[in-house]
Formats: C-alpha cells, sequence, structure tokens
C-alpha cells in the first residue's frame, strides 16, 4: 500500500538523521507516523495521528489541511503546521477558510503578531507567576487556580482566544513545565507529615492543530520531602527535585506514562539501596542525592540531563546523570565576568533551551565616570551553550535595558541617589541556540518603569536590533509592571509569548511575538 511504502521511507530517513543526536539533545526516538493514502480526507488523517510526529526534514510531515505547510522542529525531530504561511513572503499571513480549507488575505504584520484577552480565566497557580505558564507549539498552557487551559497558539493573526479542552487532569496546578513534546504539571505537595502526597500530570501534546480535546493523565504518588519542583528531562521527560542542598539536593526522574506510586530517597553512591524505604507493595521511583553539594547551591535549571546548581551571585556546579545511580556533583563553574549582581537571588532569573542552553538574567550596577547617577542594566547572560558543555561561556552577555536614578551634580563626592539603584528582576526565554526574548522594566528613555519592554537579543555574533522589540502601554489593562502584574514570558518553536494578568491573576492577556520581524504596524 501507499502509505506502507511512504512510511519506510520516511522511518529509514530519521533513523538515519537522528540517532545519532538523540543522546545529546534528548530527543525521543520514535518511529515515523504512517502516512495515509492521498484520497483519505482530513478527518481520517486526525483519527490516526500520533501525538508525537517525528521528522528528520520538512517532506517527513503532512498538513492535517490546506491551511496549513509543514515544517520540522529539527531541535525536537518533531512536526510542526504553520498557519496560512504567505507563499514567498516573510512575516505575513492570510486567513483559514474552515470549509474550503484555503488560504486568503495575506497581510503583513510586525514583531508584535497578535495580542488579545483570554476571557474567563485567571491565572496563579503557584508563587512565580512564570513557572504557570509554558508553550509546546502549537499550544500555549496557563495554569489558573483551579486547572490548566489550553490556547490555540499559531495564528499569528488572532483577535481572541481559542481554548482546547483539556481532560484527565484532577490537580490544581503548582508549576507547568514543557518537556520536549509533552507538558507535565506538578500539583502542591499534600500532607503535614511523610509520606506527603505529590499529584503528577502529563500531557502528551500532538503536532496537530486542529484536534479539539487535549488528554492528560493525573497520578497521585507517595512523596518524602514537604516540597517539589520539576524541571525538563531527556525525552520528554520530568526531573522531580527537592531544592536543598542539605539534603543532598535529590533528583528523581519521572517518565511518562507515570506508573509508580512513590518517589523514594537514596543516595546515588549506594547505587539505588533505598536509604528512605520504600512502603512495601507500592512500585518506586527513586530520587539519587548526591554528596558534595555545596552549601548554599539550589537547583535551577536542567541542560540535557544534567542538573545546574547556583550559588548566588555567580557559581555553578553541574549534577552529572541527575536522577540515576551515577548521579555526582562537579565542580565549581564560575560564570566569567561574573553577573555582579548586589541585589540578591529573589531579582534574579533563569531559562533554558531544549537543546541544553542555560541563561541567567539579572541587575548589574554599572556606574559611569562621568557622572554621578545611579545606573543599573538588566544583563542577560549565556551560562552554557550546549547539553556537552562542561564550562561556563566567558563573556556572552548582552544588556537590554538601563536603568538611571538621579545622583548629584558632577562632580561628587559620593553617589547619593535618593532612589539608589534600581533592583529589577526580569524574565529571558530561550529561543534557539543563539537567540532569546526579554521581557523588562522599561529603559528611561522608553517611558515609565511600570510597563514591560519585549526584545530580541542574540549572541555570535551579538545582536540588540532596535525593531526587534515592543513596549507594552501604560493605558493597558494590565499594564505589565513586572513585581506589581503577574508576568510570564516562554516560547517554542521561535514563537514568544508574553502573558499578563494584574496582582489577583484577573485581566489575562497574551502578546504573540515573532522574533523574525521587525517591529512594524501592519496596514
Amino acid at each position: 500500500m501507499l502509505w506502507m511504502r511512504r512510511a519506510l521511507v520516511a522511518a529509514m530517513v530519521i533513523a538515519g538523521t537522528l540517532a545519532a543526536c538523540n543522546a545529546v539533545l534528548g530527543i525521543e526516538e520514535q518511529g515515523a507516523r504512517p502516512v495515509l493514502e492521498e484520497a483519505g480526507d482530513a478527518s481520517e488523517a486526525s483519527a490516526v495521528r500520533p501525538a508525537f510526529e517525528a521528522c528528520a526534514r520538512d517532506v517527513d510531515c503532512m498538513a492535517p489541511n490546506g491551511c496549513y505547510t509543514p515544517h520540522c522542529d529539527t531541535v525536537l525531530g518533531a512536526c510542526t503546521y504553520a498557519l496560512c504561511e504567505a507563499k514567498d513572503r516573510t512575516c505575513a499571513r492570510g486567513i483559514c477558510n474552515t470549509t474550503t480549507f484555503a488560504c486568503s488575505d495575506a497581510l503583513p504584520y510586525g514583531f508584535l503578531a497578535a495580542s488579545y484577552d483570554v476571557g474567563g480565566v485567571t491565572s496563579g497557580c503557584g508563587p512565580r507567576p512564570e513557572a504557570c505558564v509554558a508553550a509546546v507549539f502549537p499550544f500555549l498552557f496557563i495554569g489558573t487556580r483551579d486547572d490548566v487551559v489550553a490556547l490555540r497558539a499559531d495564528d499569528l493573526r488572532a483577535t481572541a482566544d481559542v481554548k482546547v479542552a483539556v481532560t484527565g487532569l484532577t490537580t490544581k496546578p503548582q508549576q507547568v513545565i514543557a518537556s520536549g513534546r509533552r507538558i507535565w504539571v506538578l500539583g502542591a505537595v499534600q500532607g503535614t507529615v511523610p509520606p506527603y502526597q505529590l499529584p503528577i500530570a502529563s500531557i502528551d501534546v500532538p503536532s496537530d492543530p486542529t484536534v479539539t480535546e487535549l488528554r492528560a493523565q493525573t497520578t497521585l504518588v507517595g512523596y518524602p520531602f514537604p516540597s517539589a519542583v520539576g524541571f525538563p528531562a531527556p525525552n520528554g521527560a520530568l526531573f522531580v527535585a527537592y531544592n536543598d542542598a542539605m539534603q543532598g539536593s535529590p533528583v528523581a526522574l519521572v517518565q511518562a506514562p507515570v506508573t509508580d506510586t512513590m518517589l523514594a530517597v537514596a543516595s546515588a553512591v549506594d547505587g539505588g539501596a533505598m536509604g528512605d524505604a520504600a512502603a512495601p507493595g507500592r512500585s518506586t521511583t527513586t530520587m539519587f542525592r548526591v554528596s558534595g553539594v555545596p552549601a548554599g547551591a539550589s537547583m535551577v535549571a536542567t541542560s540535557g540531563g544534567r542538573a545546574v546548581l547556583w550559588r548566588y551571585p555567580s557559581t555553578f556546579n553541574l549534577i552529572a546523570a541527575a536522577g540515576t545511580p551515577m548521579a555526582a556533583v562537579q565542580g565549581d563553574l564560575p560564570l566569567t565576568p561574573p553577573l555582579g549582581s548586589a541585589f540578591g537571588p529573589p531579582t534574579t532569573s533563569f531559562a533554558q533551551g531544549p537543546d541544553g542552553t542555560v541563561l541567567i538574567a539579572g541587575p548589574v550596577p554599572v556606574d559611569s565616570a562621568a557622572d554621578c547617577n545611579c545606573t543599573t542594566h538588566a544583563r542577560l547572560q549565556y551560562v552554557f551553550p550546549n547539553a556537552i558543555a562542561t564550562a561556563t561561556d566567558v563573556g556572552q552577555s548582552l544588556d537590554p535595558e538601563v536603568w538611571v536614578n538621579p545622583g548629584p551634580p558632577f562632580p561628587c563626592a559620593a553617589r547619593t541617589c535618593a532612589a539608589s539603584y534600581e533592583g529589577r528582576r526580569f524574565l529571558a526565554t530561550w529561543l534557539d541556540h543563539r537567540t532569546a526574548l526579554t521581557a523588562a522594566p522599561a529603559s528611561n528613555p522608553l517611558g515609565a518603569r511600570n510597563v514591560t519592554d519585549v526584545r530580541l537579543l542574540g549572541r555570535d555574533p551579538f545582536e540588540a536590533n532596535p525593531k526587534r522589540r515592543f513596549t507594552t502601554k501604560a493605558t493597558d489593562m494590565p499594564k505589565g509592571e513586572l513585581g506589581v502584574d503577574r508576568v510570564a514570558l516562554t516560547a517554542s518553536n521561535g514563537i514568544g509569548y508574553l502573558v499578563i494578568a494584574d496582582g489577583q491573576g484577573n485581566n489575562v492577556t497574551l502578546a504573540i511575538v515573532d522574533p523574525a520581524c521587525d517591529g512594524v504596524t501592519a496596514p
């Protein structure tokens, strides 16, 4: 049959191209999906599509209908589908006719491609707004106080939200994590004494943007600690960690679907022998603690299969083979130059990419010899460039914003600025191996610091294109004041998403950013 012949060819292409890099990037090894007879309709195609559609090239992917152009995300080895791309035109999209599945009326858009209110959603699943938002293209996931809302987020000319039902989620989210083509949801740890209970849910995100339902699988597992944090792991898995250096920073490697009913802690040097015995008769995933974790170190990210530990202000350690019996903490890796923040850990944030890139973002005092002002730069710095780097990046930093608080007239004996230095936290997200987005309080020349400036930053060579940016408006509701409003920034498949809610989680808005486009206003 035709579909069998095409499936065999696709599988051979994928096996030859992807196998060598899977171990480095943590891509799930899955066979090519079967391709339907060309006479099959869109509904028939949707019925047999697996959640994860593997690919090595664009030609390995089959669009769900005529409104979509197939592409291959080569980092994840997964098919993606662009809605109504304009032929031979960048930064322009058309409108899909859902009867004929043909696109028309292509119009240009800019860096800020679309923005609209998200109705009926109260953001606020946990204490950190950015931990409640994650994207796996073509969907965006927002954790609320009670559940997770999924939005179709592939329409770069959208004017209203399109929600997709999430079924099977039976826990209130505390954290939403994207790992490969999978979304993980961690609930709050339940109970007052061990063994506690930890809700864990996973959603295999389909490549097909036309699906009408996303299915979650939720499991309640026994857990030995009073808190938990999750990070992406290779092959779409999840690292569950207890972030305590005194306990040896225990980490479990959790696979989907979750079938074990308990996480139990052991020392890696014991080869998996339970230090805290699991309950008899319960299937167990082991959390491996390691010796030699420096005091004050905190797990802030992952880089491939390695846990990334950070000590204020600029020292890192890697836990190799995290969540396995071979887990071991490695030596100190100072950041060069040091980030130099004088404002403490609460003002520092981190971002990571599926290729193992890790970034740090924080405010840095930078004074000029020519004035007496108190000046702070918002600094984004690359920590690790990929999943196999054994040393920190050197000199890979950019300053997207500058905040100046006036001081005494020049010359001055000392800087005695009434407002001191601005210690503003800001956010970053990975786009690809050499580019990132940041969302920070706007610099003085661009307006008050109670609005958010979103911009593209590139490395190799350094780039801060002034046309690749937009700033929220003081008249917006909410206006995007970091520290007052709930602001989250994430990205997937090269598209950025800025989610803003007020301090109570109401009035949620979504801005969709295409970093490949200049900040021009479309007609």
